[in-house]
């Protein structure tokens, strides 16, 4: 079961102190709108340098320069002002709003362009959203109701876990369905490493007109990730921030029984014949004593086994800059105890450093570095009551922690501590949180560099070199003498210990040349070249020994018989070589095209080689002379259409026959393993997309619309074989499967009132995906494809991926409580039948569509975010329900308080069924199907930014100070 967190309350406190050396001027001010709204973030640069500095949360500014030099003001959204520095040494602006308003920078593939000239989709979270979201532990959570066309999706509820994210669907059955993370040119192996306070924006690349530039690795699309950076001649700033806060759980919206109604329940079923209640205390204790002792234990399991977490963030970094080099550093702290008692939870150290240095006038180098160490506690997560969110709800209310005796005192064993009291299931929970530790450690360094060489005035060559290395550790230690140990160890050698890890090392080199004119004044072309080559290196291990003498000495060279030992070693290569041409006229009208051909070692020899192309055009139409309207600023059109390929997730030696090694009597065996596939090669999808992109009422009014699809061919999936070798079941990899994802994505924002010292602003977005599997593996007996059956889901022709597959479920008979199904046949039966499953066409697990809407509010120095995250139409198959109202068959544990509410006598009507044991009530069908739609308050903010005249008094350049709420 997920742990859901509810009432994080966090206090920030926020300050920047500015260092100042001297120098020839010090210019500074403000920047505002017309309206006299301050403008953060607005940057401030000496014309012909470099050189420059940016506003604050009050638009104030700054800078150091000479008398007569030119100071450029720009804004995103806003028209460049140039003002020349003269005997005053204040200099206040308002910047007008461009009447081209779709000038927003946005990172793209390899580069930078304006809003204006995209081609493609793409969504943006810049600095001013990420700003108003404020920072969490994870990036990939924030992402979750901003971005349209992003299903974000959380992992197991664990602090620190890397959420599930999805762009446009689901792309494949058998490899990755993840996203390309790219962080500032590096390929990253997920988020978990980044600190959020270092981000300054996000893009996500969701069609193939970007996407394809990235080959092979992006048929899922790309989120890239562009950390701050510091500017050069500016003054050293130091920025600390600190949060402190606290978790619960969400509370449940059904209740357990207590002492009391669990008692009363084992009577009720003890008296109709149920076997297994009679064991239990409600049919053994008839004393009034024995009775009240019960209650006398009545137990909360959600108190005894959690507890608040512990929230706590602090950040430091340090940003400036000289003539040539600019920089910023960052450390980070994070540290979460989680909500499950004897956990310590998760904790993450992280360093960055972004460097710049103008090495020549036409050259320019850079480094990017950081580094990430986490380390995690971990309960054991296992269906079973070895996870403490399910030993809660299961374990009865008058069982305790400790033994009790008689008389409801704590029996001590010879130390003198109390005796863990072993439940009904034979475990106790609390001792095994002890006991049996679990820790994971991983340490993520991430690196680039990067050298740009301007060797004409058309001329650019950039030649970078990205490198991720990620070491992972898991110790699992089974203690000596501790209850697990009992029921899985051996006698002989108590204690038991696994240790495992693996160190993956992914590099890559590339060099770009691009060539950039302009001609006749209005014709700009750009055209790239690229080479590229990565390399991938994973190597794991795994140890295991029993016979550990002492709990606290829990190394593998104490153990007195090692069990188990293994190494692997999976090395693949992919290069790639291509072009991309940029053209624009008169930015009205832009048309790209690019083309890649990538080469992996993953695929076989005859198929080791996919081309990648795209196409894509935009037209500016608020551009054109004619356009004139007094409602609509800016309006543009856009498609594109292209193809990307899918090698993620895929074996090493997927395509090679490869052999198992063992030993048998001390000789050296070897068997087969894997059938090879020369001819397996990469999965493609082919993308079009069609876009509008548009303001209105003084760009009061923004939005984007997308319609597109999404094919994804050449599936990987195992074709089953002919029986040969002694090996009927055998199959071969290979790419067959075909499936498709239709989507709309809508995302509008409003300013609904802008003025100088109040601003509120609502946005949203929503997006719908229609995913449907078109072509499977064929047989003789279905040649359009076999059914693929993966437990209570089935993967068929005509419906979507994963959509529930379980027999139907038709009610209890009102004449004796029986429950009945619909049989194979399609007729109602109270035989249940397991071979009866249905296709539930229309229920899965995938939403029908998922959104967000945030609102912001700013009035003289306070602000208030509120973010919303909704989801409708998926479904969920909850087994949990199945547990907590088991009709008889579970009776040893806990239950709902509404299983009270089972069949009596005839005629008896919307009630549960007649709690007979070994009933099939219980049995997997859609009477556990739920829907999964839910709205989320994901984070609720109110802030203050302390007027910086008071800050100035403390010597700081701001202050700001806010409380905070996540997932309420």
């Amino acid at each position: 079961m997920k742990t859901k967190f509810s009432g994080i309350l966090t206090l920030l406190l926020a300050f920047v102190v500015q260092l100042t050396f001297a120098q020839e001027k010090t210019v500074s001010g403000t920047v505002s709108d017309a309206s006299g709204l301050p403008l953060p973030g607005a940057t401030v640069i000496i014309q012909g340098t470099t050189s420059g500095t940016s506003t604050d949360f009050d638009g104030k500014y700054s800078i150091k320069a000479n008398q007569g030099a030119t100071l450029v003001y720009s804004f995103v959204g806003y028209v460049t002002k140039q003002v020349v520095v003269g005997a005053s040494n204040t200099i206040n602006l308002e910047l007008e709003e461009d009447s081209g308003a779709l000038e927003e920078i946005v990172i793209v593939a390899f580069g930078e362009k304006t809003r204006d000239q995209l081609t493609s989709a793409v969504s943006v979270v810049t600095s001013e959203d990420l700003a108003k979201l404020s920072p969490t532990t994870s990036i990939d959570n924030m992402l979750q109701g901003v971005a349209s066309g992003v299903q974000v999706v959380g992992g197991n509820g664990k602090p620190g876990q890397t959420a599930f994210v999805r762009v446009r669907g689901i792309g494949s059955i058998n490899a990755s369905s993840a996203p390309l993370y790219v962080i500032d040119g590096v390929v990253a192996p997920d988020l978990n490493s980044v600190n959020p306070n270092d981000v300054e924006s996000m893009s996500i690349l969701k069609d193939a007109a970007t996407a394809s530039l990235y080959g092979s690795r992006a048929a899922n699309g790309v989120v890239l990730i562009k950390t701050k950076t510091g500017r050069k001649n500016a003054d050293a700033v130091i920025q600390v921030s600190s949060r402190f806060g606290f978790g619960q759980r969400i509370e449940d919206n059904f209740d357990m029984m207590n002492a009391s109604q669990k008692i009363q329940y084992e009577r009720e079923l003890t008296a109709l014949g149920i076997s297994n209640a009679a064991a239990l205390p409600g049919a053994t204790i008839t004393t009034e004593e024995g009775y009240n002792r019960l209650l006398g234990r009545d137990t909360d399991w959600l108190d005894v086994l959690l507890k608040k977490s512990v929230i706590q963030s602090n950040t430091l970094s340090f940003t400036g800059g000289s003539q040539d080099i600019s920089y910023f550093f960052s450390m980070g702290h994070d540290r979460n105890t989680g909500i499950i008692k004897d956990i310590s939870g998760f904790e993450r150290l992280n360093s960055r450093l972004n460097l710049t240095y103008q090495a020549k006038p036409w050259l320019e180098i850079g480094i990017n570095a950081s580094i990430s160490a986490t380390e995690s506690d971990e309960p054991r997560d296992r269906n079973n009551v070895q996870n403490p969110f399910r030993a809660m709800y299961d374990y009865n209310p008058y069982e305790t922690k400790f033994l009790l005796d008689n008389n409801n005192n704590l029996v001590l064993d010879e130390n003198g501590d109390p005796i863990y009291n072993l439940t009904t299931n034979g475990l106790s929970i609390s001792e095994a949180l002890i006991t049996v530790p679990e820790l994971e450690k991983r340490t993520i360094l991430i690196g680039g560099m990067y050298a740009k060489a301007n060797l004409t005035d058309h001329f650019t060559n950039t030649f970078k070199i990205g490198a991720a290395n990620t070491a992972y550790r898991r110790e699992f230690f089974v203690q000596p003498g501790s209850i697990l140990d009992g029921y899985v160890g051996d006698a002989d050698n108590p204690g038991s210990k696994t240790d495992n890890g693996s160190n993956d090392l992914d590099y890559t080199v590339t060099n770009l040349l691009s060539y950039n004119n302009t001609f006749g004044g209005k014709h700009e072309v750009t055209l790239t070249g690229l080479f590229e080559f990565n390399k991938n290196t994973l190597r794991n291990y795994s140890l295991e020994s029993i016979g550990f003498s002492n709990p606290d000495l829990s190394v593998q060279a104490v153990a007195s018989l090692p069990t188990a030992a293994s190494t692997n070693l999976f090395t693949n290569t992919l290069l790639s070589y291509g072009g991309f041409l940029d053209y624009s006229y008169d930015s009205k009208y832009i048309a790209t095209a690019s083309i890649r051909r990538d080469a992996s070692s993953v695929f076989g020899s005859e198929n080791q080689y996919g081309v990648f192309w795209s196409a894509s055009a935009a037209w500016n139409i608020s551009k054109e002379n004619f356009f004139n309207d007094n409602i609509i600023n800016d309006l543009k059109l856009r498609a594109s259409a292209g193809t990307s390929g899918n090698r993620n997730g895929i074996a090493s030696y997927a395509s090679l026959p490869t052999l198992g090694f063992g030993s048998l009597n001390g000789l050296i065996t070897a068997i087969p393993t894997d059938n090879g596939n020369p001819n397996l090669g990469f999965e493609k999808n082919f993308i079009y997309d069609i876009g509008i992109e548009f303001s209105a009422l003084n760009r009061r009014l923004r939005g984007v619309v997308d319609y597109y699809t999404r094919t994804t061919s050449d599936l990987l999936l195992n074709a089953p074989l002919p029986a040969l070798g002694g090996e009927p079941d055998g199959s071969i990899f290979s790419n067959i499967g075909e499936m498709v994802n239709k989507g709309i994505e809508i995302e509008l924002s409003g300013d609904i009132i802008k003025k100088e010292d109040f601003l509120f602003t609502i946005g949203g977005n929503i997006s719908f995906v229609d995913n449907e599997v078109t072509k499977l593996v064929p047989s003789a007996a279905n040649p359009n494809g076999d059914n693929i059956i993966r437990g209570d889901n089935i993967i068929t022709i005509g419906e979507e991926i994963n959509t529930f597959y379980v027999p139907r479920w038709a009610g209890i008979n009102p004449a004796n409580g029986e429950p009945l199904f619909y049989g194979s046949d399609g007729n109602i039966t109270n035989v249940y039948d397991s071979n009866a499953n249905v296709v539930l066409s229309g229920k899965s697990p995938l939403a029908d569509f998922d959104g967000g809407v945030n609102f912001y509010l700013n009035y003289k120095g306070f602000d208030l975010t509120a973010d919303f995250y909704y989801k409708v139409g998926n479904y969920i198959l909850n087994y949990m329900e199945s547990n907590m109202l088991s009709d008889g068959v579970l009776v040893n544990a806990n239950q709902r308080v509404d299983a009270f509410n089972y069949w009596k006598q005839p005629g008896d009507i919307n009630v549960l069924p007649n709690p007979i044991y070994g009933n099939e009530a219980q049995q997997g069908s859609d009477r556990w199907l739920q829907k999964g739609d839910y709205v989320r308050l994901r984070n609720l903010t109110l802030g203050y930014n302390l007027p910086s005249k008071f800050a100035e008094a403390a010597n700081l350049k701001s202050l700001r100070i806010f409380i905070q709420g996540q997932n309420l």
